[in-house]
């Protein structure tokens, strides 16, 4: 039995891409932050800067755009990947229209 009312059911689709993104942009920051040139604790210090601000994107990108997404494609994860590392410049735009 399907219940279209409930959230989670209605926002799986986008909350599985989102999620699926933030694990990619979770292993890119480690890339990030593993080639910077600084010791140890620069290095966990600025990976973990990245990984909040992806966080915080994921958050954000998720907000803005979980109740118009329905699809869940690998383009889609693609855009939504993007997008996490361009949170704010979306968010800008959004607050403008």
């Amino acid at each position: 039995m399907r219940n279209d009312n409930d959230p989670l059911v209605r926002l799986m689709r986008p909350l599985l891409g989102v999620l699926a993104a933030t694990f990619i942009n979770v292993l890119i920051a480690a890339m990030i932050g593993g080639a910077l040139p600084f010791e140890y604790s620069g290095r966990a210090w600025s990976y973990t800067a990245l990984v909040l601000y992806v966080i915080v994107g994921a958050v954000m990108i998720f907000r803005l755009t979980a109740e118009a997404e329905r699809d869940f494609s690998p383009a889609r994860v693609i855009k939504w990947a993007l997008s996490i590392w361009l949170w704010p410049v979306l968010l800008l735009a959004s607050r403008r229209r």
